[in-house]
C-alpha cells in the first residue's frame, strides 16, 4: 500500500466560493511576553480554575502543541492579547520570553468581536464572558439584556462568582436573559427581577439560575403585574414552590424545569384570580 494514500489535498470543488471582506492581512511575529497586555473589558479574569488550566498546559508544554496566539497592536509598542491568554501564561511559567503570534490590525471593538467568534465557534467559554465581550463590542443583544436587568435594579454579571461571593441582585443566567429579550420578553425580565428583589432584597439564593429560570419563565407566561407577582411570592415562599415541584417531578417522572415553571404559573394564577374576584 502506498504510504501517501492517506493524504488528501485541499478540495473545494463542490463548495460555493465565499466573498472575502476587505481587510488588512495579518503578520506573523515572535512577540515578547513583556509586550503583551490583557484587556479586562472582555477577557476572562484569571481565577483558580484558569490557574489550574495554565499549570496543566505548562507541565506538558510542547511547541508542537502550541498554536500562535492572536494579538492586536496598541499604543506604546504593546499588543493586546485577543486569544491565547492561557498559553501565554503557561509559556511564562516555563521561562519562555517570546511566543509566536498572529498580529491582526483591528480596532478594540473588533478585538472583542474576534474574542467572541473564536471562543464560541472553536472552544466553549462561559456565557458571562461572551456577554462581557459583546458589551465591549456594543452588540445590540448585549446592550438590550443589560438594560432589561438594570431596569429592575439588578446587574447581569460578566464573569462567574463563587457561591460565597455572590450578592442579591446579581444575575448570572445570561443565556436565559438573552433568549427572553430576543423573544420580545424584556419587560417580563425586568418586572420578574424587580418583583423578586422587592420580595426579599437580602436573599442571594433567589437570584440563582435554579430560581430565576422557572420564575422568569412563569412571569413571561402569565403576564402578571408587579403587585400580583410580589403577592404570589409572599403567599408561598418561592423555594417551597420549587421543593414541592421537585417532589412531584421525581414521583411522576416529569421534567424538572417544566414542573417548576408550572408550579410558579399556578401560584401566580391563583393570585390573579383572587385579585379579580
Amino acid at each position: 500500500m502506498n504510504a501517501a494514500t492517506h493524504f488528501r489535498t485541499i478540495d473545494i470543488s463542490t463548495m460555493q466560493p465565499a466573498v472575502l471582506a476587505p481587510q488588512p492581512a495579518p503578520q506573523m511575529l515572535w512577540v515578547e511576553l513583556e509586550q503583551l497586555v490583557i484587556d479586562d473589558r472582555y477577557q476572562r479574569p484569571i481565577n483558580d480554575g484558569n490557574r489550574r488550566a495554565i499549570k496543566r498546559i505548562a507541565s506538558g508544554f510542547r511547541w508542537s502543541r502550541f498554536s500562535p496566539v492572536i494579538v492586536a497592536p496598541i499604543e506604546g509598542g504593546r499588543y493586546a492579547l485577543i486569544d491565547g491568554q492561557h498559553r501565554a501564561h503557561a509559556a511564562a511559567l516555563c521561562g519562555i520570553k517570546s511566543i509566536p503570534a498572529m498580529v491582526a490590525l483591528v480596532a478594540p471593538e473588533e478585538q472583542a468581536q474576534a474574542f467572541i467568534d473564536i471562543n464560541t465557534r472553536q472552544i466553549r467559554v462561559g456565557s458571562e464572558q461572551v456577554y462581557r465581550a459583546a458589551l465591549t463590542a456594543n452588540e445590540p443583544w448585549a446592550i438590550a439584556c443589560r438594560n432589561a436587568v438594570e431596569a429592575a435594579g439588578c446587574r447581569l454579571m460578566t464573569s462567574k462568582y463563587s457561591t460565597a461571593a455572590k450578592k442579591p441582585g446579581q444575575v448570572f443566567c445570561v443565556d436565559l436573559i438573552r433568549r427572553m429579550v430576543e423573544a420580545g420578553k424584556a419587560d417580563a425580565v425586568t418586572i420578574g427581577l424587580k418583583s423578586m428583589l422587592e420580595y426579599d432584597p437580602s436573599a442571594t439564593a433567589n437570584f440563582s439560575n435554579a430560581m430565576l429560570v422557572p420564575w422568569l419563565g412563569a412571569v413571561a407566561e402569565t403576564g402578571a403585574n408587579a403587585v400580583q407577582l410580589v403577592a404570589s411570592l409572599n403567599a408561598r415562599r418561592p423555594w417551597l414552590v420549587i421543593e414541592t415541584a421537585d417532589r412531584l417531578a421525581k414521583a411522576e417522572g416529569k421534567p424538572l424545569a417544566v414542573t417548576r415553571r408550572g408550579f410558579f404559573v399556578a401560584a401566580i394564577h391563583q393570585v390573579q384570580r383572587e385579585s379579580e374576584a
